[in-house]
């Protein structure tokens, strides 16, 4: 066996499991019904550790130099995002369209501090715009606003899903991105999250064509390893968990 050869076989004999447990093979085929019923076990535990999963992210995030906000309800979320714009003085903004987004009247909010939205992530810009007016466009804005599909609260990381009105450049481009996340969202770790996707191809035969996987602000250190902010990405990440709907 050479060594493409070792190291292939021993992904496909890498394990899941948490700490010390050895558990099914990552990279097994499973049926439905048997990811179905893990899935489920997933969610019973989500439901009953909520306050539990929403404090491993809040610690896990602020230790990468992220900033967690955590809201009780809808006020608390304007409340939040407020002191957020305000601080940073933003005026122009990029903001994906989002269910959560919608529920919570963030617009309504933003046209309140007469802050103005550039362009919304959610238009269909290639009907209206040549690309580089596009870029052009989002290049100004001082702050992107996305919802988030999924929170791993094990390493404090965000899950955002490349969908038709949720454009990347909102989570990446800006100096500033808020991601406002409902805590129900939140999974254990990153082998929950392989479950679900694994039960959404089974179901659907597909996955979405890109994931953004988001740990923190943007990092980079020189060969001295001095930490440098923002160099590939937002400088600042804000996470809003909402914990009631």
């Amino acid at each position: 066996m050479n060594a493409r050869d070792e190291i292939l076989s021993n992904i496909r004999n890498a394990k899941v499991g948490r700490g010390d447990e050895r558990g099914a093979p990552l990279f097994r085929k499973r049926s439905r019904v048997e990811l179905s019923g893990k899935w489920e076990e997933i969610e019973k535990h989500r439901a009953s550790h909520m306050e539990e999963l929403v404090e491993n992210f809040k610690r896990e995030c602020e230790s990468i130099l992220g900033k967690v906000w955590v809201a009780e309800n809808k006020e608390e979320v304007w409340q939040s995002l407020s002191s957020i714009l305000k601080e940073a003085e933003i005026k122009k903004i990029l903001i994906w369209e989002s269910h959560v987004l919608e529920r919570l009247e963030v617009n309504s909010l933003l046209d309140s501090l007469g802050i103005q939205d550039l362009f919304a992530a959610h238009k269909d810009h290639s009907q209206h715009l040549k690309q580089k007016d596009y870029l052009g466009i989002v290049k100004e804005a001082e702050l992107g606003i996305s919802g988030v599909d999924y929170g791993l609260a094990d390493t404090g990381t965000l899950v955002l899903r490349a969908l038709r009105g949720q454009d990347r450049s909102t989570s990446l481009l800006p100096p500033i991105h808020v991601a406002i996340m409902e805590a129900e969202r939140i999974l254990p770790s990153s082998d929950d999250l392989l479950v679900k996707l694994q039960l959404e191809m089974t179901e659907h035969g597909t996955l979405d064509s890109c994931f953004s996987l988001i740990t923190g602000p943007s990092k980079t250190a020189d060969i001295e390893m001095n930490l440098i902010l923002g160099v590939h990405g937002p400088k600042n990440l804000h996470v809003i968990i909402l914990k009631r709907n």
